[in-house]
């Protein structure tokens, strides 16, 4: 008995075939008996941007003295070897290990990887209102603080499996799983191991999100008995925290969809009950306002409905209110720098402000934005430290990097200086 090796990723992105990569990785060995045996983690610096800090909480300044993948790659296959791989949205999170397993030079000749889900066993184990990890440790009193951290996440997927392992008196119905995946050929690590340096984050300056209302419509997210639905709405959860969805985000999401086999009718059929979970929560008050009824036609234009999937999804939402049910059956400026008309600024990275916002406020007052170019006056990014391809090129040539709060001080005071 080898016991189990439990983890979780932090990303940039959702898809790691299209370069997206870990940000953060959480490991936790458990037993057999459910017993921690060991646990760590660290930020690991991805080469690039590091994506949607507004759901992980890190920044580019979090991962710059970070190691890479590459670094802590031999301690990671030493962590896996004859064990069973879990993790809450299995498909998601190894898909990501094996990505990087495979960048850092790892000769994996078996894919997919095989691993154990505690998101697909939670309908087995757990009432729980719905199969997100905080639902599901609340269902069976296991404590998550600092969600969407790798460490805790892989801390409380590990006491999830310590209460399946403890409901089934240790003799879990996946038997099958746990013969082949210690089975798994992981290759050997030959050369002498690097120093395994780990940063950590600050829990105090991990980013706040504002996703109270998010939380409202996730939570009456019908569960469905079909895993491939559950990790498909899980990833379409993170793409829908900032209510848009992005080109490369509805290309993600498709290959999200292909990756778990669903159908385009199957797709069709959870995006419903997203809006349906979604008019559920702007009716909590008795009242949809002009805002919410126009946030729910911009979201069913995006997931492929059509306007009068709106009105169905709020009568639907009010029978359900009225009978206390659940809402759907159905599946689910620096010092230096003087701004001067003609000047081109650059914009990189999430910011408060949408970048195509900035670029026509620019426009309209003489400035040029567009690519980074050896003339460029600025280049303005949600954190200075950014390791995208811009921020990166800037620093070649040279080209001061500001915040989006000092680019718009020292915007404003131009402004007003040449009103």
């Amino acid at each position: 008995m080898t016991g189990y090796t439990v983890i979780d990723v932090e990303t940039t992105g959702l898809v790691p075939e299209r370069g997206d990569r870990v940000v953060e990785i959480g490991i936790v060995k458990v037993s057999d008996f459910g017993e921690i045996q060991e646990h760590w983690s660290t930020l690991v610096n991805p080469q690039r941007d590091v994506g949607p800090t507004r759901i992980h909480g890190i920044t580019a300044s979090d991962v710059r003295d970070a190691p890479t993948f590459a670094e802590i790659a031999p301690y990671v296959l030493g962590a896996l070897g004859g064990r069973t791989v879990v993790a809450h949205n299995a498909v998601f999170d190894l898909r990501f290990l094996a990505s990087e397993l495979v960048h850092a030079g790892v000769a994996l000749t078996d894919l997919p990887l095989l691993g154990l889900c505690t998101m697909q066993w939670s309908s087995t184990y757990l009432s729980a209102p719905s199969r997100r990890l905080i639902d599901c440790c609340t269902a069976c009193g296991v404590e998550l603080h600092d969600a969407h951290s790798a460490h805790a996440d892989a801390l409380a997927a590990a006491g999830l499996l310590a209460h399946y392992l403890d409901v089934s008196r240790f003799e879990p119905p996946w038997g099958d799983t746990v013969t082949a995946t210690r089975k798994y050929a992981w290759p050997p690590y030959g050369d002498s191991y690097p120093e395994l340096r780990m940063v950590h984050r600050d829990a105090a300056r991990a980013a706040q999100r504002d996703d109270a209302w998010l939380e409202r419509i996730v939570s009456r997210m019908p569960r469905s008995a079909d895993y491939r639905v559950e990790s498909y709405l899980d990833v379409l959860e993170m793409a829908l925290l900032d209510r848009f969805l992005a080109e490369h985000e509805k290309d993600q999401l498709v290959a999200v969809a292909t990756a778990a086999g669903l159908t385009r009718g199957m797709v069709l059929d959870v995006h419903g009950s997203y809006l349906e979970a979604m008019a559920r929560a702007a009716l909590d008050d008795g009242v949809v306002t002009t805002e919410e009824r126009r946030e729910l036609d911009h979201v069913a234009a995006m997931l492929g409905l059509r306007p009068g999937d709106v009105d169905a999804a709020l009568r639907v939402a009010t029978v359900a209110i009225e009978r206390e049910t659940p809402a759907t059956d159905g599946a689910i400026a620096t010092a230096g720098i003087v701004l001067e008309r003609g000047d081109r600024v650059v914009f990189t990275g999430e910011m408060r402000r949408e970048r195509s916002e900035w670029e026509i406020l620019v426009r309209s007052h003489g400035l040029e934005p567009g690519g980074v170019t050896k003339k460029t006056k600025v280049v303005v990014a949600s954190d200075p430290n950014s390791l995208s391809g811009k921020a990166v090129k800037a620093r070649s040539y040279g080209v001061p990097i500001v915040t989006e709060a000092s680019f718009e001080r020292m915007f404003t005071a131009w402004t007003r200086g040449t009103a």
